[in-house]
């Protein structure tokens, strides 16, 4: 019996009519087809006006890759066999073709562009582009320093306050911990969205209102070919984890002695330190936290607040030495005796966390 798979389609989300769209879901469901076949290559066609491809890093947007990453759009039907396919030279994008072995350019219809390189940029016109396509957004990696607010620079340099030009930030179910969701505050959307939902948001800037629109794709279907710990993302859309230690025993089993929190690049987790009711062993547990912190709570966070209860690491508590059981509950937080309530929550938690826990 043959699997039927779906693939993406970005008319839902377009007819939010939103500044900024963010796309994400499993690979290989059609995200990026759709981008640059109806908002790059066929926008072009039918309004002449330019787009940009934009990516992370100048590695990232290499000739081969650009070539390669329009292959699939068929330019002989679109132009009327005109052209044949679409050529890159210094960055920017062109209809081709070849005569006598040689690629023959004609009309430039877009550009592509590195963030990396975003200040070059910011004397240049681009009043002849009305759309932004930012591929992966989402990273497996390190992202730019201030990524967000360099993107929205970008946009400014692009845009020019015409407030004409859409931006589609397109990637994979990689990683929650984005810069992206925390700096613009989605997180909380985004952990509240099902698969195939669309949420719009917006958010007012003085007498100008600017909009996000948000589509968590479905799943797909089609045959499940992944393994290993990439596999519910390659094949569904679920968001990327790695198997991660959950309690030994029911939490009804342990008495809890002590909690402690943490609040890094946005994410909000619970540790308790629990004690087995029988063997009297030590263990921690870590949960996800969507309350506000209690006053009297130790949080280790990377916002800086004038509070003795906000610390930066765990285990370079300025106060240690004044508290020596404090010392001593702290010395167990370690690898071997950390467990998560979910491969989820331990994922997000050793992605957050900005120090490196002991073992």
């Amino acid at each position: 019996m043959s699997i039927k798979q779906v693939y993406y389609n970005i008319d839902n989300i377009l007819k939010e009519n939103a500044l900024i769209n963010l796309i994400y879901g499993e690979k290989s469901n059609g995200k990026s087809y759709q981008v640059k076949h109806k908002l790059a290559v066929l926008h072009y066609i039918k309004t002449k006006k330019r787009f940009i491809i934009l990516r992370r890093w100048q590695a990232d947007i290499s000739s081969v890759w650009c070539e390669k990453y329009f292959s699939d759009v068929d330019v002989p039907s679109l132009t009327d066999n005109e052209y044949e396919f679409i050529s890159v030279y210094r960055k920017k994008l062109y209809f081709a073709r070849l005569k006598n072995d040689k690629v023959v350019r004609g009309e430039q219809i877009g550009y592509v562009i590195a963030l990396s390189g975003e200040q070059h940029y910011s004397s240049a016109s681009f009043l002849d582009v009305d759309i932004i396509i930012f591929e992966e957004f989402m990273e497996r990696g390190s992202y730019l320093p201030r990524e967000p607010s360099r993107l929205m620079i970008f946009y400014s340099t692009v845009d020019r306050k015409r407030g004409t030009t859409k931006m589609f930030l397109v990637g994979n179910t990689i990683s929650r911990v984005s810069p992206y969701l925390t700096d613009w505050n989605l997180l909380d959307t985004i952990r509240q969205m099902k698969q195939g939902e669309i949420r719009k948001i917006n958010f007012q800037n003085d007498e100008t209102t600017v909009s996000i629109a948000i589509e968590y794709c479905r799943d797909s279907g089609g045959k499940k070919l992944a393994i290993g710990d990439a596999k519910s993302m390659i094949d569904s859309g679920s968001w990327q984890t790695t198997p991660q230690p959950k309690l030994p025993k029911s939490k009804k089993e342990y008495d809890v002695k002590y909690r402690i929190g943490f609040l890094y690049k946005g994410f909000k987790f619970l540790a308790e330190l629990l004690q087995d009711k029988i063997t009297k062993d030590i263990i921690w547990f870590i949960m996800p936290y969507n309350k506000e912190f209690k006053d009297n709570i130790l949080i280790f966070s990377d916002v800086v607040k004038p509070n003795i209860n906000y610390q930066r690491d765990i285990y370079q508590v300025s106060f240690r030495r004044e508290n020596k059981r404090l010392q001593e509950l702290l010395d167990t937080f370690r690898e071997n005796c950390i467990f998560y309530s979910d491969d989820l929550t331990g994922t997000d938690f050793k992605t957050a966390i900005d120090f490196v826990i002991k073992k």
